[in-house]
This record gives C-alpha cells, structure tokens and sequence, in this order.
C-alpha cells in the first residue's frame, strides 16, 4: 500500500477469510426446521444489518479515534496480529462439536450471533488498518462497498444454509474451516511480524 493504492483482492480475501460465511453457514444450518422460516429470514437479515453498522462505525471513525488516542498503525496492526493468532488458534485446538437440537430462531438475539461471531475484533480492525493507510473518502467508500459485498454473501449463506450443506455435506465446510485456522493463525503472525518491522 506504499504507492496509495488498496490490494482489493488481498482486502477482499482477508474480510471474506475473517468475517465470511463458513462460521454463520454452520450456525445457520441448526436454526429452525427450514430455511423459508419467516423468523429465520429475519434474524439473517438483523444479524447482518447488525455488522453493516458496526463495519461502517469502524470505518469512518476507527482512524479519528487512533489518531486522538495516540495510536500508531504498527500497534494497531500488532494487536490485530495477536487478536487473531490467539482466536485462530483457539478454535482450531478447542472442540468442533455442534449441539444436535435444533435452535429457535425467535429465543436468539442478533447481537449475540453478530458480535463477536459474524464481526470479530480481526474483522473490525482491518478497515481501521486500511482506511488509516491509505486514506480518503472514495477509498473509504470503496472499502466500505467491498465489505458490504461480502455481507451480502454471508446473508445468502445464512439464510440458505441448509439447502447448501445439505447438497455439499458438512465435510467440505469444516476442511474450509480448519484451512482457514491455519491461514489465520499465519496470517496473525504475519501481521506481528509486519508490525514489529515498521516499529
């Protein structure tokens, strides 16, 4: 990013890598019977419109507030590093059992499936990071376009979860998770060492 520009398809691949649909699709396929449950649509759609805020909040105000803080990007970049190597790990080492009983959709809040599951705190940190080093409105803008993009696959994902894994098998989505661990767990000591370089 030193020449002013944004790696889209790297920034694509981190946010589809971080706040993507492998976790809400796994979620979503024990929620209710069906995937046409009203309440089911409804609490896709909170869920998502839940991290859209939260992506546009960190957005527009994540690098005011480092800036008023006094906190350099190498910080920021060394705590998402470790953020993310602790929750990778984490979750590749702790147990990967579901619950067998269906869920209902009508006793779950979508602040609890939204935060920290859909939106992590890597998730929040990397437009902050983006935004910071390569700053703008229209950069902004087009960051902001590009997470939406993949909220809206998370929210075709999650409101058809079932269909999906049901014609894929749950094989195929939990090798992508543990393909993903690994690669967020580098990616975590990646950003460590980047940080640790530009200190």
């Amino acid at each position: 990013m030193g020449d002013g520009s944004i790696p889209w398809g790297s920034l694509f691949g981190l946010l589809f890598m971080t706040m993507g649909p492998v976790r809400a699709m796994s979620v979503f396929s024990r929620i209710e019977e069906r995937d046409e449950d009203a309440n089911k649509r409804a609490l896709a759609t909170r869920s998502v419109g839940l991290v859209a805020i939260a992506f546009a909040v960190a957005l527009m105000l994540g690098d005011q507030m480092l800036a008023r803080w006094g906190v350099g990007i190498p910080s920021l970049i060394m705590a998402a590093g470790i953020v993310l190597t602790v929750l990778s790990l984490h979750a590749m080492i702790g147990s990967q059992a579901t619950a067998p009983h269906v869920l209902n959709a009508e006793k779950i809040r979508a602040a609890d499936l939204a935060f920290p599951g859909l939106f992590p705190p890597i998730a929040v940190a990397l437009p902050i990071i983006f935004s910071a080093a390569v700053p703008g409105t229209g950069n902004k803008l087009l960051i902001f376009g590009l997470g939406m993009v993949v909220l809206a696959i998370n929210w075709l994902a999650m409101r058809y979860a079932k269909t999906i894994i049901g014609a894929i098998g749950p094989t195929p989505l939990q090798l992508l998770g543990a393909v993903f661990g690994v690669l967020q767990t580098a990616l975590g000591i990646e950003f460590i060492l980047d940080a640790y370089r530009m200190l």
